[in-house]
């Protein structure tokens, strides 16, 4: 299955959800990068971890954390801005976060070789991490793979 339909449908799952906003709220996570890495393990694809973490963090850096600052500052009421019309705009904003979003993992996608053996999600997760160059959360990894391997099948 192509990354981005996965990730949708894996996403859509309250404790994949939950898992991945803890990852990213409470432990400074990339949810996409991490999403490719248990896809990978998933699938049986092997990637140059150390690669798609420098393209994660360039990426991060430049849009993901821009757009997703942007759509946040538009959360809080700002008067005397009009509501509706600053929901709309963190609406358009949002939507242009989710494509950012898109446009790495479908990069990641693209780093990684053919389907084979399935691999341990949480190992997978693990070795992503350390490439990153952020010490691994284990536990917040832990809860993020047993939430996707309660929803396979």
């Amino acid at each position: 299955m192509r990354i981005w339909d996965w990730a949708l449908d894996v996403y859509a799952r309250q404790p994949v959800a939950e898992a991945c906003l803890n990852l990213q709220d409470g432990h400074g996570q990339n949810v996409p990068y991490l999403l490719w890495a248990a896809w990978a393990a998933g699938e049986g694809r092997s990637a140059d971890l150390k690669e798609a973490a420098r393209l994660m963090r360039a990426w991060d850096a430049e849009v993901g954390a821009p757009l997703r600052g942007v759509r946040r500052a538009l959360k809080p009421p700002r008067p005397p801005v009009d509501e509706g019309a600053k929901e709309a705009l963190r609406d358009a904003v949002k939507a242009v976060e989710l494509q950012g979003e898109r446009v790495l993992l479908e990069s990641l996608e693209a780093m990684t070789g053919p389907a084979g053996a399935p691999a341990s999600l949480i190992e997978g997760l693990v070795a992503a991490a350390e490439a990153s160059g952020d010490p691994p959360r284990r536990a917040a990894l832990e809860r993020l793979a047993k939430a996707l391997e309660n929803q396979s099948g």
